[in-house]
């Protein structure tokens, strides 16, 4: 009678090793058989990455330098963005415009327009402006210049708070005149996402 000694078991060929190796090297001669697919592959990636992290802050892939560069502009001067206040110029057709110029050179811009329901911001950097002929900028326009008989109304706004909610987006507590109203803004867009009116002293 024969013995079946449990070691015969050992005696089963281990095939999974065997198969990743085999499936690695199939990988690997596609690679080399194929080398504009590889080359398509590999010039695919940063877009797909840009593509990805487009969608997750909300705009096209086409928008996304500058609106990284929009929130590299709002945390390089966030101290800014509280300590100066901020004049708005209200027109006689109801549109509000108002500017803060930081230390750094770089320009806050504030805009509304008459049918719209909240302000949006925008940072115009330092180095935008020195690449640009100054006088360009400073020459008034046939389109935006107002007529002499028209009455501006400056409104005057100070950040009394600020916090961030999380990357990319800002709370501000603003004082305007008697009042205050809580904002949060979307950083790489200049959008206000929410506005609120608020007790001036109520917690932040």
């Amino acid at each position: 009678m024969r013995n079946h000694s449990p070691a015969a078991a050992g005696t089963v060929p281990d095939t999974s090793k065997t198969s990743a190796s085999t499936s690695a090297t199939r990988w690997w001669q596609w690679m080399l058989l194929y080398p504009s697919l590889a080359v398509t592959i590999v010039t695919a990636v940063p877009s797909w990455i840009d593509h990805v992290q487009a969608m997750k802050i909300g705009v096209s892939s086409r928008d996304l330098a500058q609106a990284q560069e929009q929130r590299r502009l709002w945390e390089a001067n966030l101290e800014c963005a509280q300590v100066q206040e901020i004049q708005r110029i209200r027109t006689n057709h109801n549109a509000e415009v108002g500017a803060r110029v930081c230390p750094t050179g770089d320009v806050l811009l504030q805009m509304k327009q008459p049918d719209a329901e909240r302000a949006s911001f925008h940072w115009v950097s330092a180095k935008t402006i020195e690449q640009r002929q100054v006088s360009a900028l400073l020459r008034p326009s046939s389109a935006y210049a107002a007529p002499r008989d028209m009455g501006v109304t400056q409104v005057s706004q100070s950040v009394v708070s600020q916090r961030w909610l999380r990357p990319g987006l800002l709370k501000q507590r603003v004082r305007q005149g008697a009042g205050c109203f809580d904002l949060v803004i979307n950083t790489y867009t200049g959008s206000v996402v929410r506005q609120s009116p608020v007790v001036c002293t109520a917690t932040f």
